[in-house]
């Protein structure tokens, strides 16, 4: 999730009273109209309200930071919102009750003032870092890299319509904010200012229909406003909790389903107008809010589906926060207004702005997610970069005090027409910069690295799904056109077993043998039983019911497994293109997985022991910290490679487990009794021994496992192997299909093989 920032509450943004006449010199006159409006300013400016922003911008940089503890952090930005609507709303209603009408011009030129200089200058300030920190190709070498993406990202920001943009991006596979690669989405927060503003642009109109239902049915025009709000706030929530399940991406970026927590500040805005509570009612109402949110910190609620009917709780938590400072101060209120969370409220915005271009380009930068201190430190480079850009391109346009430079040359049409035009401009520049960014992925160096990253197998487009390149359904893939009555090697597992294809193709070439996959992504090796559930139980099912049919054929078959042991056994992690399958890459479902296979996978070598199939194992494959290609692309302060014991983890303890598995398939020796495990009767009466089958060596010395060597790239992405360099392990795999093939000659001549 990401937050939303508004301008500070300013008493600047209230007009001042109009001066009584009175006989005394011009100058006289302006010094008592300054000093009575720094007096209102006073009287009119909450200092908790900045405090709610800060407090609020802490736990959606804590969230996005993935500091731990803050989970939940992403509360911030129904806090923001609620906030949003309650200030703007009571800025209108004071210069209402002031003058009998207000003054659109003047207000939407505040909110330029405001916010278009600092943003204008974050999106320009990410346009020229990211020419030179992000790439200008996908990390699955195919279409634009996040160099083009963030350039058009940028001329929707600057078009206040990011958060069409990006859910169109997301519904297109483009941009995913929880499993995006290292680089896209750097303007993805823009998304929720966005709304906001859309807000700032649809509120006359919830004025005008208070207006015509005033009008129609003769209610005091506040009131009628109060119905509105309220009439479009449950309208808009019922349609957040019915697009929860059916459309949740666009329930999280659409304004129309975001409204209804604006309208809530709007409608507490004019309830505190009429409504006077008890001091000790604003005690408990601010305490309680303070425990709202405590609690949902501790207890993050579900992303999924959100807002739906959960963000009424922090924007209840908002509600009591803000009207519980609606006179006397509390407790709340006073912790609210401690110097140190107004000071982040006052520079929320800047640091909202810069927060996660910091975040994106440094996990683009180091092509991996910075450690915890990394992210911390970005966040504070964030934070400062804020106080410059409020002291130093802020203050030029919104004074500190809130009040706006005034000049006979700058009325509100000029500003609102200056602001419109520099957007523009920083649209036209993100055109020149799609431009250069195409211009680059065209280039040699990076037309090669775009094939490095598309180095992938090539399989039978019907074992494939629409979006991807590895098998995403249960299902049998024939590598070979399959023919029944000869030897068959079957390949079973997840994607580590999947980049092995290139060598097993190279293996069986020019040989009567068919060659069939049960590979699907983030797929390990288990039994099924009836409790589990899922996609990956229905492949484990059709691999194992392939190879018990195929065991008591005439032909012989010989399983090569394998899968990323070191992701589903010990700790479970995800990495950062795990599996290359975005809907399976999150820790819960790795977490499962490694139930499953805690006990399932030992399960299924017994069973296949029983059945006396011949199994030959794949060890664990070293896993690199970034994108090979992309690291290889560019000159680095680290290096690409990695020491092996960080590359192939707890390599000792899976070997251990493997043989043990091992150990007992049909082949092996008994150690008690030194008879061969499996020998005599049915189809397999002297079957071979399993094969341990270790590739690392290739990969990797003694000491240190490579990305890159003699110019061949040894992987894809981070932990999977490219086609090129799988073809070259084809002697590793030679002997299993000599095992199968021998076979199959010795039971069709009578004589052993030679």
């Amino acid at each position: 999730m990401s937050g939303s920032t508004l301008a500070p509450t300013r008493p600047g943004d209230v007009p001042e009273p109009e001066p009584q006449p009175r006989k005394v010199s011009r100058r006289t006159l302006k010094k008592t109209a300054t000093s009575a409006k720094s007096n209102q300013s006073r009287a009119e400016y909450r200092p908790d309200i900045d405090g709610i922003r800060g407090m609020a911008a802490i736990m959606v940089m804590g969230f996005h930071a993935k500091v731990p503890g803050f989970e939940g952090g992403y509360i911030g930005l129904d806090l923001f919102f609620v906030v949003s609507g309650y200030v703007i709303t009571g800025l209108l209603m004071h210069e209402y009750t002031k003058t009998g009408s207000i003054k659109w011009g003047a207000f939407y030129a505040r909110r330029a003032r405001r916010l278009i200089p600092a943003k204008a200058t974050m999106i320009i300030g990410v346009l020229i870092i990211g020419f030179f920190v992000l790439n200008p190709t996908g990390t699955d070498g195919s279409g634009a890299g996040p160099q083009q993406e963030t350039a058009r990202s940028a001329a929707a920001a600057a078009g206040f319509v990011s958060n069409f943009f990006f859910l169109n991006a997301t519904n297109n596979g483009d941009v995913d904010y929880f499993t995006h690669q290292p680089g896209t989405g750097v303007l993805l927060h823009t998304w929720s200012l966005s709304v906001e503003e859309q807000f700032y642009l649809a509120l006359p109109l919830l004025i005008l229909l208070a207006w015509l239902i005033a009008k129609l049915v003769r209610l005091p025009l506040v009131g009628s406003i109060f119905v509105v709000t309220v009439a479009l706030a449950v309208a808009s929530c019922w349609l957040a909790i019915a697009w929860a399940t059916t459309n949740p991406d666009a329930a999280y970026y659409l304004p129309i389903t975001r409204a209804f927590e604006f309208l809530i500040g709007v409608a507490l805005a004019l309830v505190v107008r009429k409504v006077r509570t008890a001091e000790d009612l604003r005690e408990v109402m601010g305490l309680a809010g303070l425990a709202i949110i405590a609690f949902l910190l501790w207890k993050p609620m579900p992303t999924e589906g959100y807002p739906s009917y959960w963000a009424l709780l922090p924007c209840a938590a908002a509600v009591l926060l803000t009207w519980a400072g609606v006179g006397a101060p509390t407790v709340a209120t006073r912790f609210l207004s401690i110097r140190f969370l107004v000071g982040l409220g006052l520079v929320s915005y800047g640091w909202y702005l810069w927060h996660w271009p910091f975040l994106v380009f440094g996990e683009s930068f180091n092509l991996a997610p910075p450690p915890l201190y990394g992210r911390i430190l970005l966040i504070l480079g964030a934070l400062l970069t804020a106080y410059l850009s409020y002291r130093f391109i802020e203050g030029l346009f919104y004074k500190r005090s809130g009040t706006a430079t005034k000049s006979r040359t700058w009325g509100s049409r000029r500003v609102i027409v200056s602001g419109v035009l520099a957007m523009s401009c920083v649209a036209g520049l993100s055109g020149g910069a799609l431009a250069m960014a195409n211009d680059e992925a065209t280039s040699p160096h990076w037309e090669s690295v775009t094939e490095q990253l598309a180095d992938v197998p090539q399989l039978p487009s019907e074992c494939l799904g629409e979006q991807s390149y590895i098998p995403d359904k249960p299902g049998q893939c024939d590598l070979v056109p399959f023919e029944f009555g000869r030897p068959t090697v079957m390949l079973w597992g997840d994607s580590h077993a999947w980049m092995y294809i290139p060598a097993l193709e190279a293996a069986v070439k020019n040989k009567d043998v068919n060659l069939v996959a049960f590979v699907m992504g983030a797929c390990p090796m288990f039994l099924p039983t009836a409790e589990m559930t899922g996609a990956c139980v229905k492949s484990n099912q059709a691999a194992l019911n392939f190879a018990e049919r195929f065991v008591v054929g005439k032909a012989p078959l010989k399983i090569i497994a394998s899968f990323s042991y070191e992701t589903y056994r010990g700790t479970p992690t995800v990495g950062l293109a795990q599996e290359r399958d975005p809907a399976n890459a999150n820790e819960e479902y790795v977490e499962k997985m490694a139930g499953y296979v805690q006990t399932g996978t030992p399960a299924l070598f017994d069973r296949l022991a029983e059945i006396k199939a011949d199994v030959d194992v794949v060890g664990p494959t070293p896993i690199i910290p970034r994108n090979a290609p992309l690291c290889e692309a560019k000159t680095r302060p680290f290096p690409c490679d990695i020491d092996r014991a960080d590359a192939i983890k707890d390599e000792a303890d899976n070997k251990a487990w493997l043989f043990d598995l091992m150990s007992g398939l049909a082949g092996s020796t008994d150690p008690e009794t030194g008879e061969v495990i499996g020998a005599g009767g049915g189809r397999n009466p002297n079957p071979t021994p399993p094969i341990y089958i270790d590739v690392a060596d290739s990969l990797c010395d003694a000491e240190t496992c490579f990305a890159e060597s003699d110019g061949l790239t040894y992987y894809f992405d981070d932990n999977h192997l490219s086609a090129a360099k799988s073809l070259t392990l084809k002697k590793y795999f030679l002997p299993s299909i000599r095992d199968v093939v021998d076979a199959w000659t010795e039971k069709e001549t009578g004589q052993p093989a030679s």
